[in-house]
């Protein structure tokens, strides 16, 4: 007899979340934790208990299985089959779930997910997952708590981890060993479900498109919080496209090594640093914004890179495409750099607007741009627009504590002419901080990019959403 999950069923409706980002009913009423759930045939009672029979061809559905409508509260430590989660019901993460044996975990267009606290959903390296939503019904995966009572660091969001390599220890990771295995951080180093890395850059760690992440960024422990996104070994079949994250206590996006790319995403009111790369990330990023407006570090920047913080130039070193963003910083809160570019790390970064932080438009340090091959083949940031920052960039003022390049950037080097310091003439992005307005994070220069180049088109009408609380 199959395996089956131990749910239960809360009653009749109570949609803390319609999916629906006009009018920003994403909230919960859900509340922590829960009582006994009934066995279905085969099974006996319990939270976390087994039983039940059913399910369709993609899965077991829990909403059919448990009649229809409702709200489902999940609370079993491993999703160890085939599951589906529909539209027909709204459903709480009571813990941490992991996503095991694989299993893939598809969730529907329309659907809302709560997080009690200290909840998060993992998909282990033997999972999947499948999240499909469209711009007129987004997926949701906010905090459990009601509309007005929601705060960064409800829960811990989601992880996606993977058999791609990651640059890790003092040898490359060739793939041919099995070897170049970390662990996740945010999950205790002897949690062995958190292990990600390996010799497939190609692996799949599902579909995520048109997914809202709010609230998240659980913290377990100090300096060991999740991230509202958080990807370790991810490869380059993974799917990760229209995404957001918002109000998240520590980064919104971070790759651990892998290939996996992303576009078409928003990081709004992030704590701590926007994008955040690590350990060999070699994918792309493309199209995107990050706006800093509710930090909780004491280091919030817009871009974070880094290779591998004990051996800087190890293999596979961190190389991403980054392209058409634009990465803003509202008054009012502390802030660093816009872009943050440090031990080791190299990509090609183009087509950015980077506007409004306080200690540089971009920093490159701790030798990553004077390693032979470094910039500017291994590592290049053109073609885009600094402005309002202090400084945009670097100059050489012989303070040897900054840990910057001097004059590398100074006005005086030919290489400076790959960007501009020009107003990319944005639009007012205000109504991000308290959902007052939509916000408009369009650029009328037509010397700047940002993140809707080329073609001008805003991704993000209709499936976003901004809540304070």
């Amino acid at each position: 007899m199959r395996k089956y999950l131990g749910i239960i069923l809360a009653g009749a409706m109570v949609a803390f979340g319609a999916g629906c980002s006009d009018d920003d009913d994403n909230g919960g009423t859900a509340g922590t934790g829960g009582t006994a759930g009934t066995g279905g045939t085969g099974g006996t009672a319990g939270t976390g208990g087994t039983g039940g029979t059913g399910g369709s061809a993609g899965g077991v559905d829990l909403c059919a299985e448990q009649g229809g409508s409702g709200q489902v509260l999940i609370s079993v430590e491993e999703i160890t089959e085939d599951t589906r989660l529909t539209a027909d019901c709204t459903y709480v993460l009571t813990r941490e779930v992991y996503v095991v044996g694989g299993a893939t975990l598809s969730i529907d267009a329309g659907v809302t997910v709560g997080g009690d606290n200290g909840s998060a959903l993992i998909v282990t390296e033997s999972g999947r997952i499948d999240a499909q939503g469209t711009a007129e019904a987004p997926i949701v995966m906010t905090s459990s708590r009601a509309l007005g009572q929601r705060q960064t660091g409800d829960w811990g969001g989601v992880v996606l981890l993977g058999n791609a390599r990651l640059s890790w220890g003092n040898e490359e990771c060739d793939g041919t060993a099995g070897e170049c295995i970390a662990n996740i951080e945010g999950l205790p180093p002897t949690e062995g479900r958190g292990e990600f890395g390996g010799p497939d850059d190609t692996h799949d760690c599902g579909t995520m498109r048109y997914v809202r992440i709010e609230f998240a960024g659980f913290r377990f422990g100090q300096d060991n919080e999740l991230n509202s996104l958080t990807l370790g070994g991810c490869g380059s079949e993974t799917t990760l496209e229209y995404i957001q994250t918002h109000r998240g206590l520590d980064d919104g996006v971070e790759f651990f090594g892998g290939s996996a790319s992303i576009r078409n995403f928003i990081i709004s009111g992030t704590g701590d640093d926007g994008l955040d790369w690590d350990q060999g990330w070699s994918g792309t990023a493309e199209n995107f914004i990050v706006h800093h407006f509710a930090g909780s570090s004491d280091d919030p920047r817009g871009i974070e890179a880094d290779n591998f913080r004990d051996n800087p130039n190890v293999e596979p070193r961190s190389n991403p495409i980054v392209r058409n963003g634009t990465i803003v910083a509202s008054p009012g809160t502390s802030h660093q750099q816009g872009i943050n570019l440090r031990r080791g790390t190299w990509g090609q970064l183009s087509g950015l607007v980077v506007s409004g932080w306080d200690e540089a438009g971009v920093d490159i340090r701790d030798g990553a741009w004077d390693e032979p091959g470094g910039w500017p083949t291994g590592l290049l940031v053109e073609d885009s627009c600094f402005f309002d920052n202090n400084p945009n960039f670097p100059v050489d003022d012989n303070d040897e504590s900054l840990q910057n390049p001097g004059t590398f950037f100074d006005e005086n080097v030919e290489m400076l002419p790959f960007n501009i310091e020009e107003d990319p003439g944005l639009g007012d992005f205000s109504g991000a901080l308290d959902d007052s307005s939509t916000p408009d994070y369009s650029v009328s220069n037509p010397n700047c990019a940002g993140a809707f180049a080329p073609s001008g088109t805003d991704w993000t009408v209709g499936w976003t959403a901004y809540p304070a609380d």
